[in-house]
């Protein structure tokens, strides 16, 4: 028989496109009516979440006096993890949108800020015109002199 777990079905209806009989239905989650269900095993194959599980039940016969058989359980395991490329992409995603939301309009206005003050501020000049150059240690003499023309 064929079962839905149904905290694992997202409800995206894969498994109702790929039933052969119509035996699938979709509320919340997958509902799988037993009476029309042939047991193809099209729609586990199908779940992209592993949410639709095969579970063998006894034949109800005569059990032999020598040995009694056990019940066998078949669950099919759920699909592999995805690959660590297809993980990394919401976590990707989220951190480009956030520095296109938060940081880069922050950057662009500090960048047109800067340029603003650059070009607004005349160059610093002496009397003579030529640039007043000050360096460190006994700058302060120097300065004082090449003010005075000395």
């Amino acid at each position: 028989m064929i079962y839905v777990d149904e905290a694992r079905c997202a409800g995206c209806g894969v498994c109702v496109e790929t039933c052969p009989v119509g035996a699938i239905r979709l509320d919340d989650h997958a509902v799988i009516d037993q009476d029309t269900c042939t047991g193809c095993e099209a729609c586990v194959e199908a779940c992209p979440n592993g949410a639709i599980l095969v579970v063998t039940e006894p034949v109800e016969a005569p059990l032999p006096a020598v040995q009694p058989t056990p019940e066998v359980i078949r669950i099919t395991p759920p699909p592999a993890p995805a690959p660590l490329r297809q993980r990394m992409l919401p976590a990707l995603g989220a951190a480009l949108a956030f520095a296109g939301r938060e940081i880069l309009p922050r950057l662009g206005s500090y960048l047109l800020d800067l340029a603003d003050r650059r070009l607004s501020r005349p160059p610093a000049a002496g009397r003579s015109g030529a640039p007043i150059v000050q360096s460190r240690g006994r700058g302060g003499r120097r300065l004082r002199r090449r003010r005075r023309g000395r």
